[in-house]
């Protein structure tokens, strides 16, 4: 049995990037897929490398710029696969990423989520994420939540993922109000309504860290601090429609402490507001949510001002760096 898999791939402004992603996806030893790339309204060369591939497993559509959810759920309603690969512009799959999962799912089934291993790319230099090993394994759907709290940074991205149509099919598609985390508030909800993640050894898939124009990259408006907290608000509510009231209590002020945590002391009205959504599930503060000082640190004062204490020290630092500029 060999599934097709749908790679679904927005494009927007990635000339830089896009020949060598494709180029991952046409080289993957699992041969039976299709690739969708979703131009969002590029206004550089991308459109013309992307016509230059002559491959049949290749479609191509050209819309105006609505933003990449819109462009991925376009792309769902394109697709005929069985199972779903999304793929940001500047990615990379490694060679048997889509072999080794596919082997997974025909183990486990439709009813799982598949995961791999998180490489990096820096100036086109390959290197496999460090720390992340307490994802490689098979985790329960509120393990791995906790999983992803308690590890501070560590985060999957869009593309190590392979999911069933099945499960795509149950939830309301990418979210077009979420400007930022929204790979990881569309995995949330597919996650919450699996039996759980099925890690595969040997399935890699690489993300650049220094892509310049990057939205994650772009904390400088208070719309995206408010889509920012949107994301972790519908955390949340999925929290409460899949989980016992417990475990939706216990990581729904995770999911909140990690926006307040992240971007204290910005926006003091938004975060007004999270802490006030943390106390109505019962919390007196925030999870502390950093390095392993920042928590060690937040044991013996409190989050709030071990907090205080973390923008003290890093205004120094931001005050040396200009005196020594």
């Amino acid at each position: 049995m060999t599934p097709l898999v749908s790679i679904i791939i927005p494009v927007f402004n990635a000339e830089n990037y896009i020949k060598a992603t494709i180029e991952s996806c046409l080289q993957q030893s699992y041969t039976n897929l299709e690739i969708i790339l979703v131009n969002d309204g590029s206004s550089d060369s991308s459109e013309t490398i992307i016509e230059s591939f002559k491959d049949h497993r290749i479609q191509y559509y050209a819309l105006r710029n609505n933003g990449p959810c819109y462009a991925r759920n376009f792309g769902i309603k394109k697709a005929d696969g069985a199972l779903f690969q999304f793929l940001d512009a500047d990615d990379i799959l490694g060679e048997d990423k889509l072999q080794k999962q596919v082997a997974q799912y025909l183990e486990y089934g439709e009813n799982y989520v598949y995961s791999g291993v998180m490489g990096n790319i820096i100036e086109n230099q390959k290197a496999l994420e460090t720390d992340f090993e307490f994802y490689y394994t098979h985790l329960k759907v509120a393990s791995y939540f906790r999983a992803m709290f308690s590890n501070f940074g560590k985060y999957y991205t869009t593309g190590i993922w392979l999911v069933p149509k099945k499960l795509i099919e149950k939830t309301h598609g990418w979210d077009q109000g979420v400007l930022l985390n929204n790979d990881g508030e569309y995995f949330s909800r597919l996650i919450l309504l699996s039996k759980g993640v099925i890690f595969c050894p040997g399935s890699i898939f690489y993300y650049r860290r220094d892509v310049p124009q990057s939205i994650s990259k772009k904390f400088n408006s208070k719309k995206i601090y408010e889509s920012w907290l949107y994301s972790y608000r519908c955390y949340v509510e999925s929290f409460k429609k899949a989980l016992d009231e417990d475990t939706a209590r216990e990581l729904s002020r995770k999911a909140l402490s990690v926006y307040y945590c992240n971007s204290y002391p910005n926006y003091p009205e938004l975060l007004a507001q999270c802490k006030a959504e943390i106390k109505e599930l019962g919390f007196k503060e925030p999870y502390a949510y950093g390095g392993v000082f920042f928590k060690q640190l937040s044991k013996v004062i409190g989050t709030e001002q071990a907090l205080k204490i973390r923008t003290f020290k890093n205004s120094g630092k931001q005050l040396l760096t200009s005196l020594n500029s």
